[in-house]
């Protein structure tokens, strides 16, 4: 519940001349927030319907007025998203909607450590810098499989959603786990509105790049009645969105320093990626009222979502295969700094790749909530939820590589190379040698698979005490919340491995061309007479909208063979005839797989987390006599207890291979180290940890004047570690030489971190709002002071097994570094009803973000990875996903049934990942602004029909990669522009 409805606010309204929104009211678990007061207004407009001595404001208008309302009479400081007709969020995703919230900021990437491919929908939130957020939806903790702490937003349809709050300071009575702040998704229920509803909306998406368009369409079915029984309400609604799109990207590695002085990057290469994705969503609620004293609440949200992506990409390296060096560069041209930026690479080795991206995943939420009202003081409710999440990832790439013969380097074309620039070319000589089949062999596999699944219980019981006086304390509210989660992940690492031929070498066999059955003596399937037709010739057409040259044309390995790996392999198996090669993975790998450099989640990892939380929240307020000013809020105290229960296992080893021939004392005691060690913790087992935190909070609300309020909010966060960081694994080993100890090499071991405990921080926040005629203006300040980062160390470790005793330099993830984080975010928005004529409709939206960081420390997402352990440990670089300066510009129009939007979105450049997947080094994303439109036309009061487009502006993606020293840019990536028409009826 609201601190209380204000007289103020009421009186404030009349006196400027406001009518009443019918905002409607939106519920919030047990949590009903009644309508606020309106903005003033001299007159119904356009958008705007007359009903007696109301007036009603309608569309985009109401959305944002309803928005503003929810930031106003809030007791915390939030900022809020609001969809008054269903589909009418402002952007097709909920994380494009999102970024246009003060203080958020989108990552325009899935994963940050390949940013070779980026995401078509927008991926990670951050918000006011830290990606540390909770997700809900009405109030309560959801989550996907892939992780089983934060919600994967591109799984959610923003169809369906009323609105979404992002709370930057929560109090005691919210659910702890958000430092950065809670997105709270908020679902449609049938009392939000009278009667029956039926509404809907359809659209045709087009993605320009891609030369595709889709069809989704949404719709809502919503109805209360008066029974014998109590007023009763249905709602049920379905979204079915399928999405598709094109990303074309030109790409180099990493620079090294060379010989000659200059930089030279370690190959170069383009891809093309398409990406397409159906998803689903469904969501239904009743409502039952048997009295006014007593409500219930059914509601059921259940999502599916397939995305599936086909990569075809060429690398470009030097006639050694390796990294490209001077030799094997001519006519090179370099910038101001050596760094290569042009040349000629003649014998280039050239290898052609294939990937799918097959994911599948579910997320089922189902609750219950009661609200009781016995009387006028007591208000008691309770919660009942239940999260069921699963996610099946497979990845599959298969390679081919063009060369006629081995090592043949006069045979291979040459590659002429120009990224100075924003247009980069790449162009690669003898298109008849591309095009022949018989110059390509097969040349190796990979394959990756996830199988992922999280459950989640949770039960609260809330009670609040009104103590119905004008005295200081007003009410009481407080109680507990229990939750039973386990998540449990199994994956492999990336199974890469040669198929005939290398340029390098094979092993001992020889290349199998793709115009050949395969099938030698080696080969363990013998000849297959289908495997010539599983390549295609693949023509790199509309590149870059044509705006950059066609780097060539290539044989490519079909998406089809790729997408289940038994039907991959029965048709690759006759290519190995190196006498070794790729085989491809199945489920009872996990059992068998660890954590390991390529993926620090392979294998099993089961963990099982339990809370227990009580909070207690006294309400207050004072009408001007204790500081002259009326004001209001909030103190309470969250205090939280988390045990966690995972499985791990541990290995010892490394015994020189001389132990065996020629034993010595040496041998004789590391061996009795690795058996007992091993007898001990070779198997899976439990491993446990808990702690108890207390979360107090303040939240004040200040009345300056009947439009200007204040508000100040303290409050202590804790964000728990990541399932995968509190993984339990170790892994010691010895450094021989022949058969006796090394002395000049450290024993070295590689452990998980059970024990590791959250990472806390202390927020200050301060607000000065002011609401006036049509329109808003609002400053906060923030500070975040945080404590218990998580960072990689290595420490000497003293271990006892089998009665020896040796020290190891463990490397491990343990809570060391503080940091803190302050800025300051700027909004405005106002209508501009007193200009003259059709100028009357205009509004203006903006808001400014400002983020200073000094400390903290950056995570490695894999601890066993030396190049991630370099990067995180790097003092030098910011942390990941800090924009300092960011803002959004929105023009608005709404008159005579037009609804128009022009939004322009901008962050300032960021790291991106201290350690990118393959490149090994740390990557910026440059300064990035996209401009978004959309525009609607009212037939009447029951449908209405528009256009959306998103990147009007064909906004280009640059990368950089180095240090803050040096970073070159290396990538650059084109996207779709989308067009969708859109119609919208509601009866």
């Amino acid at each position: 519940m609201r601190l209380r409805t204000r007289k103020s606010s009421v009186n404030r309204a009349l006196k400027n001349g406001a009518s009443v929104l019918a905002l409607g009211a939106f519920a919030i678990g047990a949590q009903i927030c009644p309508p606020g007061a309106a903005w003033a207004q001299d007159g119904a407009s356009e958008g705007e319907e007359e009903t007696g001595d109301t007036i009603v404001v309608t569309g985009i208008r109401r959305s944002i007025e309803s928005a503003t309302e929810r930031k106003r009479t809030a007791e915390e400081v939030i900022d809020a998203l609001t969809a008054v007709d269903i589909g009418a969020l402002p952007d097709r995703s909920v994380a494009e909607a999102l970024q246009r919230i003060p203080g958020i900021q989108l990552q325009r990437t899935n994963e940050n450590r390949d940013p070779a491919r980026l995401s078509s929908e927008g991926g990670g939130v951050f918000v006011r810098g830290l990606r540390w957020v909770r997700t809900e939806t009405n109030g309560r903790d959801i989550f996907s499989a892939s992780n089983g702490r934060s919600l994967s937003f591109e799984d959610v349809s923003a169809d369906l959603l009323a609105g979404v709050d992002v709370y930057k300071n929560p109090s005691a009575e919210q659910i702890e786990g958000g430092i950065g702040g809670i997105v709270n998704l908020r679902t449609r229920k049938p009392f939000d509105q009278d009667g029956r509803l039926v509404a809907g909306t359809i659209d045709y998406n087009y993605a320009d790049l891609l030369s595709k368009g889709f069809v989704s369409g949404s719709a809502i079915v919503s109805d209360r009645w008066e029974t014998g029984a109590g007023e009763l309400g249905f709602l049920f609604s379905a979204s079915i969105a399928d999405i598709g799109n094109r990303t074309d990207a030109i790409q180099l590695g990493r620079f090294e320093l060379r010989d000659d002085g200059n930089l030279y990057p370690t190959g170069l290469g383009f891809r093309r990626i398409d990406w397409e994705q159906d998803r689903k969503a469904f969501s239904g609620a009743v409502q039952w009222a048997p009295n006014e004293d007593l409500l219930f609440t059914f509601e059921a949200l259940y999502a599916t979502a397939s995305p599936f992506d086909v990569e075809r990409a060429v690398l470009v390296n030097g006639a050694s295969t390796g990294d490209l060096l001077p030799s094997d560069v001519v006519n090179g041209q370099f910038d101001d700094d050596g760094v290569l930026i042009a040349g000629e690479i003649p014998g280039a080795s050239l290898t052609y790749d294939t990937r799918i991206g097959d994911r599948k995943s579910k997320t089922g939420d189902y609750s219950f909530n009661f609200r009781y009202a016995p009387g006028s003081r007591w208000t008691i409710s309770g919660d009942f939820q239940y999260v069921d999440s699963s996610a099946e990832v497979l990845s599959m790439t298969a390679f081919t590589q063009l060369g006629v013969a081995p090592f043949a380097t006069g045979a291979r074309p040459t590659v002429t190379f120009d990224t100075d620039g924003d247009d980069p070319f790449i162009s690669i000589s003898d298109l008849a040698l591309q095009a022949d089949k018989s110059a390509y062999w097969w040349a190796a596999a990979m394959d990756h698979i996830q199988d992922n699944d999280a459950r989640s219980y949770a039960g609260r019981l809330d009670l609040e005490y009104d103590l119905d006086t004008d005295g200081f304390l007003r009410s009481f509210r407080f109680g507990g919340r229990i939750t039973d989660k386990r998540a449990i992940t199994r994956q492999s690492g990336f199974n890469w491995s040669l198929l005939s031929q290398q340029f390098w070498g094979s092993g001992g066999g020889g290349p199998v061309f793709l115009d050949e059955p395969g099938g030698t003596d080696l080969a363990p399937a013998g000849p297959n007479p289908g495997l010539p037709d599983q390549v295609e010739l693949f023509f790199f057409e509309n590149f870059f909208r044509g705006d950059l040259a066609t780097p060539g044309v290539g044989w490519f390995p079909k998406a089809e063979l790729l997408t289940d790996t038994q039907h991959a392999f029965s048709f690759l198996e006759s290519t190995l005839t190196s006498g070794w090669g790729w085989v491809p993975l199945t489920e009872e790998a996990y059992e068998t797989l660890d954590p390991r450099g390529d993926n620090v989640s392979a294998g099993i990892n089961d963990q099982r987390e339990d809370t227990y939380a009580g909070y207690v929240v006294a309400r207050f307020a004072d009408e001007g006599d204790l500081f002259g000013l009326p004001f209001d809020g909030g103190v309470g105290v969250r205090v939280v207890h988390t045990k966690t229960t995972g499985t791990g296992r541990g290995s010892a080893g490394g015994l020189g291979e001389a132990c065996a021939t020629n034993p010595s004392d040496d041998c004789a005691r590391a061996a009795a180290f690795i058996d007992a060690f091993n007898a001990e913790f070779g198997e899976y087992q439990e491993f446990t940890n808990s702690y108890t935190k207390a979360l107090p909070s303040l939240n004040i609300r200040f009345e300056l004047s009947d439009e200007l309020q204040l508000r100040l909010a303290a409050s202590r966060g804790m964000v728990r570690p990541s399932f995968s960081q509190i993984r339990a694994y170790e892994n010691l080993s010895f450094a021989f030489e022949d058969n006796m100890f090394d002395p000049d090499a450290e024993f070295t071991g590689q452990a998980g971190a059970p024990q590791l405990k959250p990472t806390m921080s202390t927020n200050l926040d301060a607000s000065l709002e002011w609401y006036f005629a049509n329109g808003s203006l609002a400053f906060a300040a923030f500070y975040k002071d945080i404590s218990d980062y998580v960072v990689i160390q290595r420490a000497p470790e003293t271990f006892t097994f089998g009665g020896e005793t040796f020290t190891f330099e463990v490397l491990r993830q343990t809570n060391a570094e503080e940091g803190t984080l302050k800025g300051f975010e700027v909004q405005y928005q106002q209508f501009y009803d007193f200009l003259p004529g059709p100028l009357s409709g205009l509004g203006v939206q903006a808001n400014f973000t400002f983020i200073d960081n000094d400390g903290g420390a950056n995570e490695a997402l894999n601890p066993f990875e030396p190049a991630q352990e370099a990067g995180a440990s790097d003092a030098s670089l910011p942390i990941e996903g800090i924009s300092r300066t960011s803002y959004n510009i929105t023009g608005l129009y709404q008159k005579y049934g037009i609804e128009g939007r022009l939004a322009y979105n901008w962050r300032e450049r960021y790291l991106l990942t201290t350690s990118a997947a393959n490149i090994n080094r740390p990557v910026f994303w440059e300064d990035y602004g996209q401009l978004d439109g959309s525009i609607f036309y009212s037939i009447n009061e029951h449908a209405k029909i528009g256009v959306q487009a998103t990147n009007i502006l064909n906004a280009r993606t640059f990368l950089q990669v180095g240090d803050e020293t040096l970073s070159p840019r290396y990538s650059w990536t084109d996207t779709d522009r989308r067009i969708a028409v859109i119609a919208r009826f509601k009866l």
